[in-house]
């Protein structure tokens, strides 16, 4: 993930260093940081907060829109996505 990896040589902070600081390996802030993993959510708030925001959980998530197609914008609410027809039928 870039912006993690950005922060990290922005500010001369070593994997091993921010890894103890959020409570993992350096091999994990490494696959993270090269975008070969994501972190749970627990970790990413974490990193939130390591990074006073520079690094903020959001850059995590994949956009709910692309992937649920009824989310209503700005709401917080997500809606169900339209249900699979059974046996063929086209859904209305």
């Amino acid at each position: 993930m870039r912006q993690l990896s950005t922060y990290l040589k922005k500010n001369r902070i070593r994997q091993s260093e921010f890894a103890d600081s959020v409570g993992v390996t350096q091999g994990v802030i490494s696959r993270l940081s090269s975008g070969a993993a994501k972190p749970s959510l627990e970790l990413a708030v974490r990193i939130d907060k390591a990074t006073a925001g520079a690094v903020p959980v959001h850059c995590w998530v994949e956009l709910l829109v692309d992937r649920v197609p009824a989310v209503r914008a700005g709401a917080g609410e997500v809606l169900e996505a339209p249900k699979q027809a059974e046996s063929g039928e086209a859904a209305a």
